[in-house]
């Protein structure tokens, strides 16, 4: 492993020479073009015959909706592995035999028990139980039941009447009749067209916080191995600097050493023992995030594994702003809605049509004997409600939802520009140390062994190398997380919150109130 290989290297730089075995080594208003729709062929197809729609989740792993052809105006408009391990010639044969896997975290932070815990084992467990994921699955189905509902026809009535019941010498009237109203302008087809686009966009909005939870796991993922691996590299400079402290007290028993060499040795553990505490705290934090994106709070602290992840190519802005476009789930949301307005923009321009009113009746006259039947028929007269008022404000939801699009857009832009700054700033950092930094901090180190052995140096110019090549790592393996952490937000679509953003749907049947009221 390459944390221990660190730990080794230091131990034979560092201890090995001192007992006198020599070492030397080297990421306003928009018009939209939208497809119009027959109301007879919804976007969304929902089983009609099944009451309340399937369950949108069930489909929702296989199939998309895929994204309406709506471009917005023109306005202004694999991975490979860094490894931490600087490259360095080692003399010394023995650095160059495997090492042995250092026990990290300990007993106390992780179940040694429990089996390793990789990324993808993780998103599995959250696509399955995250709760997030689970409300956005039944705020789909909601919509589906809804799509059902508003186009289903009125029911009819039936009825009894009855006149002159009773009144002597009057011939009494009865009979029974059935009424049904006539749903005319294809309102409920209509009806579900418009809902149709809400289960579109509620399927996206699965999709959206899925994306969500993956980036948010893959983030907390990376924070967590890297205060998994900052724990071994302090666990294994713990052991050099024990030894360290049990060198400097034979230098001074030989009388070749002094006791602020002592004291200085001992800072320096008890440094190092802050920094593994700090460490431990930072890799439990970071595994209670990671259950609670999971949504399985009772999953025990175990080892992480896996690497750090980050893309060696240069990213261009553009052209990942383009991909994004082409595939966020949040903008086919965005999308589904113009689509959807635009279907309730025509739904109300039908509403002003009227629908017809029918009874018929039969019944017989008691005072001749006759039967006779009775046929009625009326429709409300369109005259003072022409349904303007609902015409008009669906045109603003429309234009709304047009600038919504656009809207998303510019944010996509605005959040990459964020990203892009920390992923670039993490990669020249990254790139930093591996050319420079590293190898400049392991040379100090050998420079000042080898003068300290030749009396050039005192002890504690050994210390301070050795702490500045620590504190080297330490930090290398910091500005690693930061540039995984910033590929995977690049990678993940700029999508995160995956327990803050929450899909809901808040529709319900009123369409089919307002085709069966017919004014």
């Amino acid at each position: 492993m390459k944390t221990n290989l660190f730990a080794r290297r230091l131990l034979a730089l560092g201890l090995v020479p001192m007992l006198g075995v020599g070492c030397a080594s080297a990421r306003s208003h928009v018009s939209l073009p939208v497809k119009k729709t027959s109301p007879t062929n919804p976007v969304v197809a929902v089983e009609q015959g099944t009451p309340y729609g399937e369950t949108v989740a069930a489909k929702e792993q296989t199939q998309l909706p895929g994204r309406p052809s709506v471009d917005a105006p023109d306005s202004k408009n694999e991975i490979q592995v860094v490894n931490f391990q600087p490259e360095i010639a080692v003399e010394n044969q023995a650095l160059s035999e495997p090492a042995k896997l250092p026990p990290v975290p300990d007993e106390q932070t992780i179940s040694s028990a429990e089996p390793g815990m990789t990324l993808q084992a993780l998103e599995d467990l959250a696509m399955q139980n995250n709760p997030a994921i689970q409300q956005a699955n039944a705020a789909a189905s909601k919509a589906s039941g809804v799509h059902y509902q508003v186009g289903l026809k009125p029911n009819p009535s039936i009825g009894y009447f009855g006149e002159e019941i009773g009144n002597e010498g009057a011939g009494g009237l009865q009979g029974a009749y059935v009424s049904q109203t006539f749903v005319r302008g294809d309102k409920l087809a209509w009806n579900r067209q418009v809902i149709g686009h809400d289960v579109e966009s509620m399927r996206w909005q699965v999709e959206t916080q899925r994306q969500r939870v993956r980036t948010d796991i893959q983030v907390q993922f990376y924070q967590a191995l890297a205060a998994q691996k900052r724990l071994e590299l302090a666990r294994d400079f713990r052991e050099i600097m024990e030894r360290g402290v049990q060198v400097s007290k034979e230098r001074v028993e030989a009388q070749v050493g002094t006791r602020p060499d002592v004291l200085q040795s001992e800072i320096q553990l008890n440094e190092v023992e802050l920094v593994i505490q700090r460490a431990e705290f930072q890799y439990e934090a970071a595994w209670k995030k990671l259950v609670a994106l999971v949504g399985v709070s009772d999953l025990p602290p175990r080892v992480l594994i896996g690497e750090f992840q980050t893309t060696q190519d240069s990213r261009d802005a553009e052209m990942i702003y383009n991909e994004i476009v082409a595939q966020s789930p949040l903008l086919s949301v965005a999308y589904a809605r113009v689509q959807r307005t635009q279907a309730n923009l025509q739904r109300q321009n039908v509403q002003a049509i009227p629908n017809v009113n029918a009874q018929f009746g039969v019944g017989r006259d008691d005072g001749t004997g006759d039967t006779f039947a009775n046929i009625q028929l009326s429709l409300p007269i369109p005259f003072n409600n022409q349904n303007e008022g609902n015409i008009s404000a669906a045109h603003a939801e429309y234009c709304e939802a047009t600038q919504n699009v656009q809207r998303i857009k510019m944010q996509i832009r605005q959040n990459l520009a964020d990203a892009m700054r920390e992923y670039q700033i993490a990669k020249s950092k990254v790139t930093r140390y591996e050319t420079a930094i590293l190898p400049k901090a392991q040379e100090t180190l050998e420079l000042v062994q080898e003068a300290q052995e030749a009396g050039e140096f005192d002890f504690l110019r050994v210390l301070t190398a050795r702490r500045t090549y620590f504190d080297t790592n330490l930090n290398y393996v910091t500005s690693l997380s930061d540039l995984s952490t910033a590929d995977a937000r690049i990678s993940g679509l700029l999508l995160t919150g995956g327990l803050s953003n929450v899909a809901t749907y808040d529709g319900d049947d009123s369409l089919r109130d307002q085709a069966l009221n017919g004014q």
